[in-house]
């Protein structure tokens, strides 16, 4: 059975950008605004699980920030938390399934991978967004003492501005999967505001 990618992916970039505004409806919490990085969490009001929004804005092109964040390839370089990271299959040009592999927050503990359908997309008005969510992946099953977790929305939405800045929002919904403590899991929520600072250090010392 042919398994349709550009439905699962889509399906999960609309809900992505209709949850990353910030509205009375959408009911975000203020959890950090500092140095330049404004961080909200909510439940995700289809499993419960904890999401998170981050956002920044950086003095680099959209097409830069681009070319780090959509290349899985290049996400050990900025990101200390994997451990490996690369594309099982290329769609098409914008739509790939991918790999990542993160180490555990602490010792004793097996570390988390995902399998993601990934698509890149580019709107009328300049903005990218790039959106992964997980899949089951017949050439890719789960691997001996290491925790199959599941990522229900992760993306990056890139946005110029007028002021020669980029805007950058992120969105993460991710599940370890596994008998994790809340207070780990929480650990696990904040490798995303530290994954997008880590991104947004590596950018602004290497591409000028």
């Amino acid at each position: 059975m042919q398994v349709n990618y550009e439905a699962i992916i889509d399906e999960a970039k609309n809900k992505m950008m209709k949850w990353q505004e910030i509205n009375e409806q959408n009911m975000w919490e203020l959890f950090q605004n500092k140095e330049g990085y404004i961080v909200y969490t909510k439940k995700n009001p289809e499993n419960g699980i904890n999401m998170n929004r981050s956002q920044t804005e950086i003095a680099r092109t959209p097409e830069q920030i681009l070319d780090l964040v959509a290349d899985v390839n290049k996400r050990p370089l900025y990101d200390e938390k994997v451990e490996t990271a690369h594309v099982i299959e290329q769609i098409d040009a914008n739509t790939r399934i991918i790999y990542v592999r993160i180490k555990p927050p602490i010792p004793f503990m097996s570390s988390r991978d995902l399998v993601m359908v990934q698509k890149v997309y580019k709107q009328n008005d300049g903005i990218y967004i790039v959106c992964s969510k997980s899949i089951i992946h017949q050439k890719t099953p789960p691997i001996n003492k290491i925790e199959r977790a599941e990522m229900h929305l992760s993306g990056w939405i890139i946005i110029p501005q007028p002021n020669q800045m980029t805007k950058i929002v992120t969105l993460q919904c991710f599940d370890p999967k596994g008998d994790v403590p809340t207070s780990i899991t929480n650990q696990y929520a904040k490798l995303q505001t530290d994954m997008m600072k880590a991104a947004i250090k590596y950018i602004a010392l290497n591409y000028k």
